[in-house]
C-alpha cells in the first residue's frame, strides 16, 4: 500500500505529516485510511509514483525476501511458479539481476509466455506441461495446493524449496527423504520482524534497481476499491500479468 502520512503530531517515527510512504500492511488494508508500523514504512522516492511504489514495494519484498530465504547462487537454477503474478514478475527480473545462470518461468498458461520472456526468463513452462525441462536447484512456490508435489518433484537430488503462497498443499515425507530435499516457509511479517537489516537493505535494492531501469512493476490494472471484486476475479481466474493495484 501507499500514500500520505497521517500523525496525531508533528512527526511519527522519522516520518512527518506530508511524507509519501508505502508500508506493508498485514491486515486491514482494504481501507481509506489504514494505520501501519513504522517498521515496515518508508519514504516513496521523488522518482516514483504511488502506484509504482505499492506495486513494486509489496511484492518486491517477497520476491526477495524468497531469494534471500533459498540462499541461491549465481551458479544455481531457479524454478519460479506464479511468475506472470504481481510478486512472481517482479521475482523474475530480481533473479536475473542477481545473475542467476538459469531462470525457469512457470506459468498457468501459454499466452502468459511471452509476458514473462520479456521480463527475462530463460524458459517457460506451462502447469499442464507433461515435462518441466531439466531439474532445478531451487523453487519458488507462490501457488502450492495440487502443484506443489511437481515443484518440490522438478528439484534436483539436494534441492531447496520456499514456499510463500497461501494455497497450501501435501508432500509425502519420503519424497523429501529420497531426494535429500527441502522444503521452508516464508512469511513478509515475520521476515520483517526479525531481519530488520536485511529488510531495509532489500528496500533500498528494489529502489536502486528501478531507478536503474532493472526493474519494472507491470500494472495489469487499477481498480476502485468499491470494486474490489473484480480485482479478486481477475486474480482468482489467473488472468493478471503483473500486479492489481486498488486505488481508495
Amino acid at each position: 500500500m501507499a500514500g500520505d502520512v497521517v500523525a496525531v503530531g508533528p512527526q511519527v517515527g522519522d516520518f512527518a505529516i506530508g511524507d509519501r510512504v508505502t508500508a506493508l500492511a498485514f491486515a486491514g488494508a482494504y481501507a481509506d485510511l489504514v494505520v501501519v508500523p513504522t517498521l515496515t514504512a518508508s519514504r516513496i522516492p521523488e522518482h516514483a509514483d504511488y502506484v509504482q511504489a505499492a506495486a513494486l514495494v509489496r511484492s518486491g519484498h517477497v520476491a526477495l525476501a524468497a531469494l534471500s530465504t533459498a540462499e541461491i547462487a549465481v551458479a544455481e537454477s531457479v524454478l519460479l511458479t506464479g511468475a506472470a503474478s504481481g510478486v512472481g514478475h517482479l521475482a523474475v527480473q530480481l533473479a536475473k539481476a542477481e545473475g542467476i545462470t538459469r531462470v525457469v518461468a512457470a506459468v498457468s498458461t501459454a499466452e502468459k509466455a511471452d509476458f514473462v520472456r520479456g521480463l527475462g526468463a530463460d524458459e517457460v513452462v506451462v502447469y499442464h506441461d507433461e515435462s518441466w525441462g531439466d531439474p532445478v536447484d531451487v523453487v519458488l512456490d507462490a501457488v502450492g495446493g495440487d502443484l506443489l508435489p511437481r515443484a518440490v518433484a522438478a528439484l534436483r537430488p539436494g534441492g531447496r524449496l520456499v514456499f510463500f503462497g497461501s494455497g497450501g498443499g501435501t508432500v509425502p515425507a519420503f519424497d523429501l527423504l529420497a531426494g535429500s530435499k527441502t522444503i521452508t516457509g516464508l512469511t513478509m511479517a515475520r521476515f520483517a520482524a526479525t531481519r530488520r537489516e536485511l529488510y531495509d537493505r532489500h528496500h533500498r535494492r528494489l529502489w536502486h534497481l528501478h531507478r536503474a531501469g532493472q526493474l519494472r512493476a507491470a500494472i495489469h490494472a487499477e481498480i476502485p476499491l468499491s470494486d474490489v471484486a473484480t480485482a479478486h476475479e481477475i486474480i482468482e481466474a489467473r488472468a493478471n500479468h503483473g500486479k492489481v493495484i486498488l486505488r481508495p
